[in-house]
């Protein structure tokens, strides 16, 4: 990242894990002056152009924006709840980078907003070593004013801020989203990657066709999230009823190479209530009805 022509005020970074620390190093390419505080503190001790603070109260008292990035939220509260003077929260700009779900973030919130801290949420969508690039994404939601203020530090740690607006909240409802994908993703991958050694082909070559052909299935996820959001269903691009029969077909393949089904039994299984439905002859993306029925039952049964 390039470094600011305006100076950033001083931060304060709590918890020093891989990516406490990584954001460490960012700060102090840009000269701005830190203060760090850890549970360990021997983990500083290799830190440059710092200053270590000896108590959670110091570091806080130390700068206008504190960032955290600790195990979890519960850490977090033990940590905030445990100040010897919390006071010294009102006018702090706190921005939590730890990873949290949504109920957990509106609790810290709603508790920070009686202490007169105004919150920022974030998530961070890369791992450590990909911090501080132009790409970099991270999502961010929370208090609008604070986000103004603070967007150029924000953008310290990544390029590619999207900021998802007031309610805090809204930054860890992505965050998941995007690791629904990812997971789903990830997991399909590892069973594309145990039929390849079924069949002895090379890893590598799997690797090499994933590379060449994401490109495309990301246009088609793209298309499909707009069928969705227009809540128009009709073929465009993929019937749902070719899907039916290919998910059966990898179901049934994983099973007779002798490998676990229970992922792909799951993901046939809603294809075929897809098709119990009658939404064989929609776009592919109708799936999304069969996943929301749940949640749409039980609100008709309020």
């Amino acid at each position: 990242m390039q470094k600011h022509v305006t100076p950033l005020p001083p931060v304060t970074v709590i918890g020093l894990g891989q990516i406490g620390l990584k954001l460490v190093e960012l700060l102090s390419q840009q000269n701005t002056p830190t203060a760090v505080w850890n549970r360990t503190i021997a983990k500083a001790n290799a830190l440059q152009r710092v200053t270590v603070a000896e108590t959670l109260d110091a570091a806080i008292r130390h700068s206008p924006a504190v960032v955290i990035c600790v195990h979890d939220y519960p850490a977090v509260n033990e940590l905030l709840t445990g100040l010897a003077d919390k006071s010294i929260l009102r006018g702090k700009t706190i921005i939590n980078l730890t990873t949290g779900s949504p109920g957990e973030v509106q609790v810290l919130e709603r508790w920070l907003d009686q202490h007169g801290a105004p919150y920022l949420a974030g998530a961070i969508q890369v791992a450590p070593d990909q911090l501080g690039q132009p790409d970099t994404t991270i999502l961010v939601s929370g208090n609008q004013a604070a986000f103004s203020q603070y967007e150029n530090l924000l953008r310290v740690f990544g390029g590619n801020i999207k900021y998802l607006g007031g309610e805090a909240s809204a930054a860890s409802t992505m965050d998941l989203a995007t690791l629904a994908w990812l997971y789903g993703s990830y997991i399909g991958l590892l069973h594309g990657a145990a039929l390849a050694e079924r069949a002895n082909l090379k890893l590598s070559l799997f690797s090499d066709i994933i590379a060449e052909i994401t490109g495309g299935f990301t246009e088609f996820f793209q298309h499909e999230l707009q069928v969705i959001e227009k809540n128009e269903f009709a073929i465009t691009q993929s019937p749902l009823s070719i899907s039916v029969s290919a998910t059966q077909r990898i179901r049934d393949a994983v099973g007779e190479n002798g490998l676990d089904t229970s992922f792909f039994e799951s993901v046939a299984n809603l294809l075929q209530k897809a098709q119990a439905d009658g939404y064989q002859q929609q776009e592919l993306a109708a799936l999304i009805k069969v996943i929301r029925r749940k949640k749409d039952s039980l609100a008709q049964s309020v």
